[in-house]
């Protein structure tokens, strides 16, 4: 018998070769001859890749999210870069830490563990990117606010009404157009005739008017028939119930015709400017005053209308010594008007020309520099009070009206009216100037006390278009951030001048009406006491207390 030749021929070996192939789970590539990649290791590949992938996405949404409240927060200056830096490096190690959490460099018997550092991961990247969303809308609403509050209208508005007896059959002002109309060359003379030229602009026709010296001849014109109706700025409508023998006014007439007038802003009282010597943290330090004005307006939009002034307040701020100094004038103040030659008028009626007028009315009465001026009106320190959750008035006496001892908690609308009340008290406008005091500094400690944090929107939102002031934002921004670097506590102070009330004939009204004459050594204190605080001296409440 033939011996069998024990060599493997080249067909055995290939199939032992294909054996051993399908024994290790590989395949044959027909087209080469070599083996393909194994289906397990390439379904591996496939997972990380899309793990991969998820994770990419989680991470550039992280990315844009922090890097967009970085820039809102930049944006808004408040912050200083201290402040900023440590937010920064306490971003960048979570969004570090995370990023290894997405990208693990996986055995593959840590696969499962991976997994769930991933999903972690990936959770609280939403997380903290749903945060900075929240962030910096909040930052985003802050800064959009100081540009409302801090921008100077571009244009402001008057309010021209035409009045005609009530029992005048004329319902409309087209049908009017033979009537005679008074006017006053005295007030408001601007914006009567760019009313009478709207009338004329209307009709076709030259208005037929009658000139008077006051608002009040004008008034009597239209009672006696000499008129048959007169054109008069809105603003003077309050007058009205202060002047005896007119407080009917609005029963005994009705408005025929309202027209809005826009025109360019009043210019601005603005610091000096910056010594050269001086660098910008210097400039920053340097004490101020601003004049706060309480618009005597309900309306829903403050911004450039023109009113008479409730509130009057000078606040002498020191950046450096952290001294605040308020100081109150009554409304009824008998001061010279700059609007109408320095004739002496209350000072309630000086915000008629604008809070501009009000403010160098003041700055002549103390002889001091106003650099800005801010401005709210009741509707929005209503609501302003309101968001914040009242406010309380601490009181150690029964004044039988609004207080009792202890706090007296107070919504907008009681504080409005605590602030405004003067007839059910025995010191008149000196009582409601010590209210209105109060009533600040009342909102100064709830907002200090963190309700603006979960207040803010509602709190941003009752600002807008109700408050207004010409300091720039820049400025605004720059105090708000020494205050977060320093954390510094405030002593503020108040001090309210008083007056003695008597009759006489402001220059707004021509008639006879209630005053105050200014107390002369109260006017004289308090001026030296804004020098004080403006030399960077310490105010204690002795420096303030009335003579024994």
């Amino acid at each position: 018998m033939k011996k069998q030749n024990s060599t493997p021929t080249n067909n055995s070996r290939a199939a032992q070769s294909s054996n051993a192939a399908r024994g290790s789970g590989a395949s044959m590539n027909h087209e080469n001859g070599f083996p393909s990649q194994p289906p397990r290791k390439k379904k591996r590949g496939m997972h990380k890749k899309l793990w991969n992938s998820i994770s990419a996405v989680f991470f550039l949404i992280l990315g844009v999210c922090e890097g967009w409240a970085f820039y809102r927060l930049w944006h808004l200056a408040v912050l200083p870069m201290k402040i900023l830096g440590v937010l920064a490096i306490v971003a960048a190690v979570f969004t570090i830490a995370l990023g290894i959490m997405m990208f693990p460099k996986v055995g593959r018997h840590q696969k499962s563990k991976c997994i769930g550092r991933r999903i972690t991961a990936y959770f609280l990247a939403m997380l903290i990117s749903l945060g900075c969303v929240f962030g910096g809308r909040v930052v985003g609403k802050l800064d959009h606010t100081f540009e409302v509050i801090t921008q100077v209208p571009s244009t402001v508005s008057a309010y021209v009404g035409i009045f005609v007896k009530a029992d005048d059959p004329v319902a409309d002002i087209k049908n009017a157009s033979k009537y005679t109309f008074a006017v006053t060359d005295a007030y408001d003379a601007e914006n009567t005739g760019k009313t009478v030229d709207a009338l004329k602009d209307m009709w076709g026709t030259p208005v037929l008017t009658r000139s008077y010296p006051t608002v009040f001849a004008m008034i009597d014109g239209l009672y006696n028939g000499e008129v048959q109706g007169i054109i008069l700025n809105e603003a003077y409508l309050d007058l009205m119930s202060t002047a005896e023998g007119y407080e009917d006014f609005e029963t005994k007439t009705k408005m025929l015709y309202h027209h809005s007038i826009l025109s360019a802003p009043e210019p601005t009282t603005l610091p000096p400017e910056t010594k050269p010597t001086e660098t910008p943290n210097e400039a920053l330090h340097e004490p101020f005053l601003v004049y706060l004005s309480g618009s005597d307006t309900r309306s829903n939009t403050l911004v450039g209308y023109k009113s008479r002034s409730d509130v009057n307040i000078i606040a002498a701020v020191n950046p450096e010594t952290k001294q605040v100094l308020l100081i109150n004038t009554p409304r009824d103040y008998f001061i010279p008007n700059p609007a109408y030659q320095n004739k002496n008028d209350k000072l309630t009626h000086c915000g008629l020309n604008g809070t501009e007028n009000s403010a160098k009315a003041l700055s002549q009465l103390y002889d001091q520099e106003i650099a800005y001026t801010a401005q709210i009106n009741f509707t929005g320190f209503e609501t302003l009070i309101n968001s914040i959750g009242g406010i309380n008035i601490h009181s150690d006496i029964d004044d039988g009206v609004f207080l009792k001892p202890g706090d007296n908690h107070m919504d907008g609308a009681t504080a409005l009216e605590f602030a405004r009340d003067r007839y059910d008290y025995a010191a008149g406008d000196n009582a409601r100037g010590l209210h209105q005091m109060q009533v600040i500094k009342a909102v100064i400690d709830k907002l200090a006390s963190g309700t603006i944090i979960t207040n803010y929107s509602d709190i941003l939102d009752s600002l807008q278009g109700m408050f207004v002031t010409t300091m720039p934002s820049e400025r605004l921004s720059q105090l708000i951030k020494m205050q977060i670097d320093d954390m510094a506590k405030w002593n503020v102070q108040s001090f309210a001048v008083t007056g003695t009330g008597g009759s006489d004939i402001p220059a707004a009204m021509g008639v006879h009406a209630y005053v105050m004459y200014p107390n002369k050594e109260d006017v004289q204190k308090a001026t030296k006491l804004i020098d004080r605080v403006m030399n960077d001296e310490i105010l204690t409440e002795q420096d303030l207390a009335p003579k024994q």
